[in-house]
């Protein structure tokens, strides 16, 4: 009877094992109709227009457009989120000139790859600005391809008064992806796009020319000394100290601005502590817990400084200092540096507080001055002025990335 219980318990054995090796075992989907390999498409014999035709559409500030035609564009992707600089959205590019194409997706490398062909079905979707200003510092903005935004289509049928801030949204669902967005073939490296060069006349000349062929492009820009006119030095960020909260244009009591007066940094350092290329959470409690920021007023100036003003009940809901409202919700933050390009071109050149890069110092020798350095990136454009989206950074006439 042992033997035989025994001989029993041995053989449960070797099925209990069997099983958890057939639980654990390797999956290999080749074989299941439901794994699809990616197969480029060939759409070429389909496109009809440029993505210039399409920029065209878009010709008053403020009117975001709806394409009714069927154009089908096709560009090649030149960014990817992979160094998390370029967020939610890609940038492709064609002969006519280059656009932001607000995808939706993040961790989006995988399946969209720099020097890939993409097309684009673009009836349904809308032509939009970001960034555009009238009045001081006025210029046109970045045009975008994406979604009607939030809140278009009650304004346009005037069921409200209220202006939406933005003009286009995110494709993010994957039907709607699906229907517009189609993946071709990647282009061998010796057939992609190349970096265009720019003088300091043709960035200038893209403050007021809202279809520029020129902005969204994949261009380098070379010998850009870190300042913002002789003698000065500046950054650019926006935070709100209760991300929570209300925090439009409209609600000045919960947006600090780190950048100078008047945009007049001739003669002063106006970088706040900041050496890095952005902020990432972390570093950002830092420099407020430091008291770096003490000193920079809220809003319009009339709130109060950042280490002596009290919030108010009526717009937090509460009365706290507002350091302390900061040091309570740190978050990473995109930080422009202004550099000079030509001795004629301030050109902001911004950086994501989630990239890979965000906590790389710039070097001491390029915050000084005694060495510049050469960009490589997307040309974009806020209010006329030359943003750039940093893809990478050398030192001038080098090839050793300063950040990867």
């Amino acid at each position: 009877m042992k033997k035989s219980l025994l001989i029993i318990a041995a053989i449960a054995a070797l099925a209990s094992c069997k099983s958890l090796k057939e639980e654990f075992d390797p999956v290999f989907t080749f074989g299941d109709p439901g794994y699809q390999e990616f197969v480029p498409v060939d759409m070429d014999a389909e496109v009809n227009a440029t993505i210039a035709q399409v920029k065209a559409l878009y010709t008053t500030h403020g009117k975001p457009v709806e394409i009714t035609n069927d154009y089908i564009i096709r560009g090649e992707i030149t960014t990817s989120d992979e160094d998390g600089n370029v967020y939610r959205e890609l940038y492709i590019q064609d002969a006519s000139g280059a656009i932001c194409l607000k995808l939706g997706r993040s961790s989006s490398y995988d399946d969209y790859k720099v020097g890939q062909i993409l097309y684009v079905k673009c009836k349904g979707l809308t032509i939009g600005e970001y960034g555009y200003k009238s009045g001081t510092y006025y210029g046109a903005g970045l045009l975008q391809l994406g979604l009607k935004g939030d809140g278009w289509k009650a304004y346009e049928d005037k069921e409200t008064t209220a202006v939406p801030e933005y003009e286009t949204a995110y494709i993010d669902l994957v039907p709607i992806i699906n229907q517009h967005i189609f993946r071709g073939k990647i282009l061998p490296e010796a057939e992609r796009i190349k970096p265009a060069s720019y003088t300091a006349a043709q960035l200038t000349a893209i403050k007021d020319d809202t279809q520029s062929a020129i902005v969204s492009t994949l261009c380098k820009l070379t010998n850009l000394q870190y300042r913002n006119k002789p003698g000065g030095k500046e950054i650019f960020c926006l935070f709100y100290p209760d991300p929570n909260l209300n925090h439009s244009k409209n609600e000045a009591w919960n947006r600090v601005f780190l950048s100078s007066p008047m945009n007049n940094s001739s003669t002063n350092d106006y970088t706040f502590g900041i050496k890095t290329w952005a902020l990432t959470k972390n570093r950002f409690y830092e420099l407020a817990a430091a008291g770096t920021w003490d000193e920079v007023d809220i809003g319009e100036s009339v709130l109060g400084k950042v280490g002596t003003a009290l919030t108010r009940e009526d717009n937090f809901g509460y009365v706290k200092p507002y350091k302390e409202v900061i040091l309570a919700h740190p978050s990473a933050q995109s930080v422009s540096h202004y550099f000079w390009y030509q001795d004629a071109v301030e050109v902001q050149v911004r950086t994501s507080g989630y990239s890979r890069f965000a906590d790389v110092e710039i070097p001491t020798k390029v915050r000084n001055g005694s060495k510049n350095v050469d960009v490589v990136g997307i040309l974009s454009r806020y209010q006329g002025g030359v943003q750039f989206t940093l893809l990478d950074v050398f030192y001038t006439g080098t090839n050793e990335s300063l950040i990867k």
